[in-house]
């Protein structure tokens, strides 16, 4: 069973986010188009097709051939096969490198794709697309993602190193996939154990590819590692013309004048050289200085950076700015699919990529889903309220219920009053009979009303006390939908789903009602 929540009646959606995802029209100066049917997919594929030659397209199967040599499913092969020919488009969604795949909305940002792939497919016959998982592995917050929290454990991958997360070795990694088998070494057959057996460990990125490769197998997603020398041989364009020309910058500036004109703060914001250069101890900013550019404070002369970009492309990394075009440069894509923080930056990168001569996609704002297992939704029912009642603070909600429930035994208004006409009384009197007693019977109520206070949170105590178990109740599909306030699709690991490492039928669950179109949260009952 599914229902929708409207994004604009909850406050854990940004403006952004409702605005974008309820109608694209208002964005059309900073967009390809307003992208709100299946067959604006086929007009993009119209304009970017010509423009995509076959050169790319060969270089980008044969590099997903080579990585994932002897691993891809039937599913996936057969798709493998469709890219390579001329009219095969991909639609494409993204993220950083995770620990064991990380937040719920992982799986539906990937899910969004295989399924607008195929209603793509199904609404005409002159093109296909495929789905791809472009993987961030030259991302460096290695902090935001080296821990995970399963069943109220918090799992974490200790490690020293820096730079792209995924040219990490596999240090301590043992340690922490150790942990999470524990979790299931009582089940027989499980699916995860599968998942993580024998998995390679010459570096992160290889491993994660491989892992999202096995996770989505069934869907034929195509799993791209970006990170590869042939795939940055066709990115040496766009190096050079940042190198030389610097556009991006002044692309971004113009744009975010426009949003803030609009009523919009620009998400991010773009430097004068806009690359990091890649090495054994990280990823360095290249930043241009009066005789060329200077990278953690050794000066290289532009002919020296453009030398480098013809030798070694696999040494420059595109930042956030830059990162899309890459990705357009490489793929045959008609749309990317995101988060409300993703829209938010890439609406400023239309200007970019004129400015880089490269094909600016569609883009489409992933659907948002809110998970209800069977235990939460007997919790719920123990309750008496509809669950959309459970987005507000945790505590406002615990406080009307017992308001509902028992508001005459709660309801201190009368009490209140009688002590403010006595402690008027009290001050009174006391001046009548001496002016000095004025301070000591002020003194003395405010004592009173601290008594008062503690009268008050004895009586809450045992009233909360006659209803434990329905604030139990409470508390329990409140940390299940907001965990510390945050939406449950980017607090919650997946796993949490999938408890007994069988997770199969949770991505079919997700799967069959991902509604490429749908921009309203929508609520899942799990069968559990």
């Amino acid at each position: 069973m599914t229902t929708t929540i409207s994004r604009k009646a909850l406050s854990s959606f940004s403006t952004f986010s409702s605005a974008f995802g309820q109608d694209q029209t208002s964005f059309s100066a900073f967009i390809q188009q307003p992208f709100d049917s299946v067959e604006d997919l086929t007009a993009q594929a119209k304009r970017k097709h010509p423009v995509y030659s076959s050169a790319s397209r060969k270089i980008v199967t044969d590099t997903i051939a080579r990585q994932l040599e002897h691993q891809l499913s039937v599913s996936q092969l057969s798709n493998l096969d469709l890219l390579r020919e001329e009219t095969t488009m991909t639609i494409t969604t993204g993220h950083q490198l995770t620990l064991f795949g990380g937040p719920l909305f992982l799986l539906y940002k990937v899910l969004h794709v295989v399924k607008l792939a195929r209603s793509f497919n199904e609404s005409q016959t002159e093109f296909k697309a495929v789905p791809v998982f472009w993987l961030a592995s030259e991302d460096h917050d290695f902090e935001e993602i080296q821990s995970a929290q399963l069943f109220n454990k918090n799992l974490r991958w200790e490690s020293e190193q820096k730079g792209p997360v995924g040219r990490f070795h596999m240090e301590n990694y043992d340690l922490v996939l150790d942990e999470l088998k524990a979790f299931f070494t009582t089940k027989e057959a499980c699916e995860l154990l599968e998942l993580v057996k024998d998995l390679p460990d010459t570096n992160y990125a290889i491993h994660y590819q491989q892992l999202m490769n096995r996770l989505f197998a069934d869907f034929g997603v195509l799993v791209l590692q970006p990170d590869d020398h042939a795939l940055k041989q066709l990115f040496i364009p766009v190096l050079q013309r940042e190198i030389t020309e610097k556009p991006s910058f002044k692309a971004v500036q113009v744009t975010n004048e426009q949003l803030q004109k609009a009523g919009w703060s620009p998400q991010a914001q773009a430097r004068a050289c806009n690359l990091f250069l890649l090495d054994a101890t990280g990823r360095h900013r290249i930043d241009p200085s009066a005789n060329g550019f200077t990278i953690d404070g050794k000066a290289y002369s532009k002919e020296e950076l453009l030398q480098l970009t013809e030798q070694q492309p696999e040494l420059f990394s595109p930042n956030v700015i830059l990162r899309p075009v890459y990705q357009e440069t490489i793929l045959p894509n008609l749309a990317y699919i995101g988060g409300g923080g993703e829209m938010a930056y890439w609406i400023q990168l239309k200007g970019v990529f004129e400015a880089h001569d490269v094909l600016f996609p569609l883009i489409q704002q992933r659907n948002s889903l809110l998970l209800v297992d069977g235990a939460t939704a007997k919790r719920i029912e123990k309750t008496g309220w509809e669950l959309s009642r459970f987005f507000e603070p945790k505590e406002q909600l615990r406080k009307a219920y017992l308001l509902e429930h028992d508001a005459d035994q709660l309801n201190m208004e009368a009490i209140q009053a009688q002590f403010q006409s006595l402690r008027l009384s009290m001050i009174t009197k006391a001046k009548e009979i001496d002016a000095s007693l004025e301070s000591f019977a002020e003194a003395e109520t405010v004592r009173m009303s601290k008594q008062l206070e503690v009268y008050e949170q004895r009586l809450l105590k045992q009233v909360k006390q006659q209803h434990e178990q329905a604030l139990k109740a409470i508390d329990g599909v409140c940390d299940r939908f907001l965990p510390g306030n945050v939406l449950q699709e980017r607090a919650l690991h997946w796993l949490n789903f999938a408890p007994s490492g069988d997770y199969s039928s949770l991505l079919t669950a997700i799967e069959a009602v991902i509604d490429p179109f749908q921009s309203d949260l929508i609520v899942v009952e799990l069968k559990n």
